[in-house]
């Protein structure tokens, strides 16, 4: 026995890299967009779309560049240009007390100055030495106030430019601080406003704006807004118009197109196949990963192996040009159909899904199309899929299309889409769906005759009472017919214990025997009246008849196209074991009349040994069960352990060794035996007479 699984055929990893291979270039050449001969200045033949979002640089770009432009500069305050501003108004009132004393001085004199003419020297005095310009009037008012009222007016003024300059004053907000604390010196000195308006004057005319331009910090803040505009592009989104029919290309629209790639080049775009490559190399992955985990369970025989490959390609390539015509346009259904069918429920949801993905790239990643068809996958894997009993292909076609234009009136409802997307969403969801599964239903009979294949629906057709080869066994060989029976009960409760194919294990032991049929007499299930055919025979007669039946079972199995599966198990239920109670009596024939004893392998069957998990269960099930009839055992304990004598049998014959088998496994089957003994040897009432 082996713990390890088979690894797989040289030919069909290099078949899987092939197709990888294939995939990488169907979904690169199905990924290409549609491209123009356009330049700037061109006049636009037809009305062109977004084909996916996307950031517009060209707007973007120009909103960055408005933004920095727009930028206000800056200012900052400066010390001395404060200090300047004040020391201004200390020496205007320094001019002014030497005016002062001057008029003072001067009225002692023959000539005095008047006061209007005391005020002009002072204003032309201001003009030289501080280079502003004040009226006479607007300074007489400090030339007649008393010494006290002066030097009060003077620390007030001082004050007043202090506390303007304190804070960021500009050509703007200039005067309007020097009003708002002129307003408040009158409110707190009333008895002293009337020299207000000379103090406000002054001041207007001396103080200056203490901020400075700041280049740097101007240049960093252009710089910010820029870069915040590009960290926050305009978004162009999936199905806008970009350019309608008869209109000029200008650069923001050539600019458009060439950042989704629409605009024809003669070079090859690499860009986009590495996309590709690493988007498939992903996928694939995930998928070797899978079968590499389900690879005890997943025997795929080589006819099917291809045709899933076959399949899986053909709705890759398929969709390369249905995506040209509608993004809704999707027949991975139909390999869900075809795989759902050969690999059972779950491998077709799975494989499915992969496909699915691989598509979805040409139909521009659009999630409807996903949305719509993973549904359908999932119903129709679920229809497909059961081995419980067989589905009316009508089943298969009604219900995933009611389920998949459910999932389309839901998704565009949710959406909040149109009335005309609607209906052009159930129109494709349909097509593609009514398309998928009649092509799948159509085309099923050609896959079965290419593969011959044990496929779900297969095996649930064959295990029919009213079957040809089943009927003949019942007629002409019902001993026969009852011991398959009761070792397909054996196979399938051993199988589901290991998680092996257990319909397969079953119906395969339905047919196991069938080369019987050939000499149903010879075999002692078959035999009534106690005449027995083989008192006529020599030993080897017998034993040439009785090690042929797994021949004429492949025989018979091939002319009737069961599946390659089922042939197999036919083939190696017995293996290369012999029947033991003929080479016994050829030995004790040798031993009485003095001869060496036989070749053992002269009474060999001419089978192969089990080579699956599924062969070798059907080889101990058909054993256990001919042993315990035999040996007439009625109680679970004695049944229990004749089975452990018989399998440990096979195991020292070397029966197993191929079979995939592990000793956790043999135990699990040795009890799933019991459990079946179990319900045959349970007691019954007596009924009265």
């Amino acid at each position: 026995m082996s713990n390890k699984a088979l690894k797989p055929k040289s030919h069909q990893i290099v078949s899987l890299a092939l197709a990888a291979l294939t995939i990488v270039f169907l979904v690169f050449y199905g990924s290409l967009p549609v491209r123009y001969d356009y330049e700037v200045g061109s006049i636009a033949g037809q009305d062109i779309y977004a084909p996916r979002s996307f950031a517009d640089s060209y707007e973007t770009e120009r909103r960055a560049i408005i933004a920095r432009d727009t930028v206000a500069d800056i200012f900052v305050r400066s010390d001395k240009q404060s200090q300047l501003s004040v020391d201004k108004v200390d020496e205007f009132f320094d001019l002014a007390n030497t005016e002062r004393k001057s008029y003072s001085e001067s009225r002692s004199t023959e000539a005095p100055l008047s006061p209007s003419a005391a005020a002009y020297q002072l204003s032309a005095s201001v003009e030289k030495n501080l280079g502003v310009k004040l009226e006479a009037s607007d300074v007489y008012d400090f030339l007649g106030m008393s010494n006290a009222t002066f030097t009060y007016i003077r620390e007030k003024t001082t004050s007043i430019a202090e506390l303007v300059m304190l804070g960021d004053v500009n050509d703007a907000v200039l005067s309007s601080k020097i009003d708002e604390q002129i307003n408040s010196f009158r409110e707190s000195s009333p008895s002293y406003s009337k020299f207000a308006n000379s103090m406000s004057a002054v001041l207007k005319a001396l103080l200056e704006p203490n901020t400075i331009y700041d280049e740097k910090a101007t240049a960093d803040a252009a710089n910010n807004a820029y870069i915040a505009v590009l960290n926050e592009p305009v978004i162009v989104e999936k199905g806008t118009k970009l350019v309608e029919s008869g209109s000029i290309i200008d650069a923001h629209v050539y600019s458009n197109l060439v950042e989704l790639e629409l605009i024809r080049d003669s070079s090859f775009d690499f860009v986009i196949l590495a996309r590709v490559v690493i988007y498939v190399l992903v996928l694939s992955a995930v998928a070797l990963v899978y079968l590499n985990i389900e690879r005890k369970k997943l025997k795929v025989e080589t006819p099917v192996f291809y045709l899933l490959i076959v399949t899986f390609l053909i709705t890759i390539g398929v969709s390369v040009y249905l995506s040209t015509l509608s993004n809704l346009l999707c027949i991975t259904i139909f390999f869900a159909a075809v795989c759902a069918t050969y690999l059972g429920t779950q491998n077709g949801i799975i494989l499915s899904v992969l496909n699915l993905m691989f598509i979805w790239p040409m139909h521009g990643f659009d999630s409807e199309m996903f949305f719509i068809n993973l549904v359908g996958i999932i119903l129709c894997s679920i229809f497909a899929g059961r081995t419980d009993k067989i589905i009316n292909n009508a089943y298969l076609i009604f219900f995933p299309t009611i389920a998949t234009i459910g999932t389309s009136f839901a998704y565009n409802f949710l959406i909040g889409n149109t009335r005309n997307e609607y209906l052009n969403s159930f129109i494709f969801t349909f097509v593609s769906c009514i398309a998928s599964l009649v092509a799948a239903i159509g085309l099923s009979p050609v896959f079965e005759l290419l593969c011959n294949a044990a496929s779900p629906v297969k095996l649930i057709s064959l295990s029919q009472p009213g079957q040809h080869l089943l009927k003949r066994l019942f007629l002409e060989a019902s001993g026969t017919h009852q011991h398959s029976m009761m070792v397909a009960n054996l196979a399938d409760s051993a199988a589901e214990a290991i998680g092996a194919d257990s319909l397969l294990c079953k119906v395969a032991a339905y047919y196991h025997d069938i080369g019987k049929l050939e000499n149903p007499e010879y075999f002692t299930e078959n035999q009534h009246g106690g005449e027995n055919p083989h008192d006529r025979l020599t030993i080897m007669e017998s034993v040439a008849i009785i090690t042929k039946h797994p021949e004429d079972g492949v025989k018979l199995a091939k002319k009737e196209r069961l599946p390659n599966a089922i042939i197999k198990i036919i083939d190696e239920h017995h293996g290369t074991t012999y029947p033991s109670y003929f080479y016994r009596k050829a030995v004790e024939d040798a031993k009485a009349k003095g001869l060496e004893p036989p070749d053992v392998n002269n009474f060999r069957y001419r089978g192969h040994i089990p080579s699956s998990r599924e062969s070798a269960i059907v080889m101990m099930a058909d054993t256990c069960e001919a042993a315990v009839r035999s040996m007439k055992t009625s109680d679970v304990a004695g049944a229990e352990q004749l089975i452990r004598v018989l399998i440990k049998d096979k195991i020292d014959q070397d029966q197993l060794i191929n079979s995939g088998l592990s000793f956790d496994d043999i135990e699990k089957i040795i009890i799933a035996f019991k459990q079946v003994y179990a319900g045959v040897f349970h007691e019954r009432i007596k009924y009265p007479e």
